[in-house]
């Protein structure tokens, strides 16, 4: 009897100080990361947003899912418990970085990559769980950093209600600049030789006042991050753009996917989502 009392208060001891154990920063080259949940305890059956908060030291970067010609995309790899899922990360929208004298896809300052966090429906109520993971990256400014780190993200699983966290605005305002479907126009991409044209169609009578510095990110290398793209808006109100094809992209590749990106949104003023486009890509055929 007197070992179960034993073991029944270390297992208490060790849920309390699992609960009230804070994921710790970790400072790695010209970085900081660290493991954030938007709300303080998840209850059996729900899903809950995390992120891994990545904040550069000025005039550094990391990479997006897709970075151009140059870089290597943030990675996580977890040691999760049987009773947990995470999401791959869901990317907020990227900006221009430069690597070197080279054009690139990335973040800098303060950025958080979001995940989804599902906890069964068959886990224990009242009980933490510890979570690790390994974070990857490449971190760049004129010359390059790789970097790794170990982390760990304490969960609390209960039934008592939520309570948003210190992080949960800015976890929010990441989701924010996820992209969204461009359901006001039709989609065409031509493909001749080196070069890939994109027409912007209008499907109704909304129209998005695109800005000449929109430019297109290709989600996986097809399109030369390095080499200016021209926009033009044409008398019926599509728009053209011609981008160049990277030799470092995909072979054959049949589909044209990526946002519609611009510095200040689509009236060089606002914060409007960047736009998804996914659509065929059909070759130019010699007259």
């Amino acid at each position: 009897m007197l070992i179960f009392n034993h073991m029944k208060l270390f297992t208490i001891l060790l849920l309390i100080f699992l609960s009230n154990t804070y994921a710790a920063s970790v400072r790695e080259g010209s970085v900081e990361v660290e493991l954030v949940s938007s709300v303080n305890c998840v209850s059996p059956g729900e899903t809950i947003d995390i992120a891994l908060r990545i904040k550069h030291d000025k005039g550094w970067h990391t990479y997006w899912k897709s970075p151009g010609i140059v870089g290597v995309p943030t990675g996580i790899d977890w040691k999760l418990p049987n009773d947990i899922e995470v999401s791959n990360i869901m990317w907020p929208q990227p900006q221009n970085v430069k690597m070197g004298p080279y054009n690139a896809y990335g973040y800098n300052g303060e950025i958080f990559l979001i995940m989804q966090l599902k906890v069964s429906a068959k886990a224990k109520p009242e009980s933490s769980q510890l979570l690790k993971a390994r974070a990857s990256w490449m971190c760049c400014s004129k010359t390059c950093q790789p970097g790794f780190a170990d982390l760990i993200l304490p969960i609390k699983i209960s039934n008592q209600k939520k309570v948003a966290t210190s992080w949960s605005t800015l976890i929010k305002k990441s989701k924010a600049s996820f992209p969204v479907p461009l359901k006001e126009y039709k989609t065409e991409a031509i493909r001749s030789g080196k070069e890939l044209t994109l027409h912007l169609i209008p499907a109704s009578k909304k129209q998005i006042n695109f800005p000449k510095s929109l430019q297109f990110f290709s989600s996986d290398g097809l399109i030369h991050s390095d080499v200016k793209q021209t926009v033009k808006k044409l008398k019926n109100g599509s728009i053209q753009m011609v981008m160049s094809i990277s030799e470092f992209g995909p072979k054959n590749q049949n589909i044209l996917e990526g946002i519609l990106y611009s510095k200040g949104g689509y009236d060089e003023s606002s914060n409007i989502r960047p736009y998804l486009v996914k659509t065929n890509i059909n070759s130019k055929t010699q007259s």
